[in-house]
């Protein structure tokens, strides 16, 4: 018997699922049969043949019709499924039960909703590209930066007074001066500070320059407008420090066999600043990619037609809570300790955070997914995936790496499916910029 399918709003349908007689007594017999095989009746042994009668005496018609009705249901839906192009975005569930014997049910699912894109508005879309331009600047931090995490110290002599890039270490107290009482959790002891490192309070690190061992400085901060204790924002506060120990930082060498160590290639600083300058590159293009297609995805939802469904959001929002979650407990924290400390409960959470979120990743997915199948005749050549294989090489110096590597990006192979679907992407969404 020929099933319907009605369309009841942008994101739900109803399937009328209909069934013989026939039929309906095919599917009451497998059931009867598999009850027989699971249940257990007083008087008969599991190999024995119990008869349908006690069957339907013990378990009831109405047992049994919701058990036939479901197995209809499900039977004719994931033919149904096969043959249409919905595609469902959750369980489905009878809605009503229009006749038991022929069968005939009316089922409701949630299903993706349909995008519609104004294509003439969309080919003129024409932006412009964010630069990824790399300075030597910025080498030059990332460069300071390894020194610092790699840098060795040695005690200062005797009478040495605190330079730029020393390491100290300090006890401070702060004060309220207008009373001259100790501020309440303010006292750090034995603190290790690298002056000029700027991790400390603003202005503190420079009132320490050119003084002693044992010294015990004394001076006045204003905390930044800004600062992130509201406790402190603006105001003037006294501090007391005590200087502990000097310690210079050794004249840092960038030896072949040093950077062979930290980054698997034997070279000298000249080609590692070249090589940490295309790291940097990468990182930008990828930053600035992804500011683009933020600004492309709100230019493509203006001119963009869909709706989603509540079951769609829920699982979203549960997908990029779990993501929170994750996050958090990747820094030992967990996420109810983090609500409890910015003093939210978990369902306002969802709703002010988590849900705008699962919504904007919603509607990229659904648009970008339409943008592919409007451009599909957009594809990429063997020698493109060849050309970005190679660049993937290049990132290892590891020779076992390497051949691991050969082994897996081959065509057909998953990891080369994805590589091929990354480059499709990449060229679609290059088609809205100059």
């Amino acid at each position: 018997m020929q099933n319907e399918i009605k369309k009841i709003n942008a994101y739900t349908v109803e399937i009328t699922i209909k069934a013989s007689s026939k039929e309906y007594e095919q599917e009451r017999k497998k059931a009867i049969d598999e009850i027989k095989k699971h249940a257990s009746f007083p008087g008969f042994r599991k190999w024995t043949v119990v008869p349908d009668d006690m069957v339907i005496a013990k378990y009831g018609e109405e047992f049994l019709e919701e058990k036939i009705s479901e197995n209809l249901a499900n039977k004719n839906y994931q033919k149904l499924l096969m043959q249409s192009k919905i595609i469902p975005v959750s369980a489905w569930g009878i809605k009503e039960i229009k006749s038991i014997n022929p069968f005939e049910a009316v089922i409701e699912v949630e299903i993706l909703p349909e995008v519609k894109i104004d294509e003439k508005k969309m080919e003129k879309i024409k932006l412009k590209k964010t630069s990824a331009e790399v300075t030597n600047e910025e080498v030059d931090a990332k460069i300071k930066e390894i020194e610092s995490k790699f840098q060795k110290f040695e005690e200062a002599e005797s009478g040495a007074i605190i330079e730029k890039w020393d390491k100290v270490t300090i006890d401070t107290q702060w004060f309220d001066k207008k009373w001259w009482v100790a501020l309440e959790q303010t006292k750090v002891d034995a603190f290790p500070l690298l002056i000029w490192s700027n991790t400390f309070i603003p202005g503190f690190e420079e009132k320490l320059i050119w003084e002693k061992v044992w010294e015990v400085v004394e001076f006045d901060i204003t905390f930044p407008t800004n600062y992130h204790s509201a406790d402190f924002a603006g105001k003037k506060v006294f501090f007391m420090t005590t200087i502990f120990k000097i310690e210079r930082a050794w004249e840092f060498q960038w030896t072949e066999e040093f950077i062979e160590w930290i980054r698997w290639v034997k070279t000298d600083l000249v080609w590692l600043k070249d090589i940490i300058k295309s790291e940097i590159a990468d990182e930008k293009e990828y930053q600035s990619r992804m500011k683009d297609e933020t600004t492309l995805l709100q230019e493509l939802e203006k001119i963009a037609e869909f709706e989603v469904g509540p079951n769609l959001v829920a699982t979203e929002i549960k997908r990029v809570y779990d993501e929170h979650s994750h996050s958090l407990e990747q820094q030992w924290v967990k996420l109810k300790d983090y609500l409890d400390h910015i003093r939210q409960d978990e369902e306002k959470y969802k709703e002010e955070v988590i849900k705008p979120e699962a919504i904007r990743r919603l509607n990229a997915e659904l648009i970008l997914n339409e943008i592919r199948e409007l451009k599909k005749d957009i594809d990429v050549t063997n020698e493109e995936i060849s050309e970005e294989i190679d660049k993937i090489f290049a990132k290892y110096q590891n020779p076992e790496a390497i051949e691991k590597l050969r082994t897996i990006l081959t065509p057909g192979n998953q990891n080369y499916e994805d590589i091929k679907g990354r480059l499709r992407y990449k060229k679609i969404i290059d088609t809205f910029f100059e």
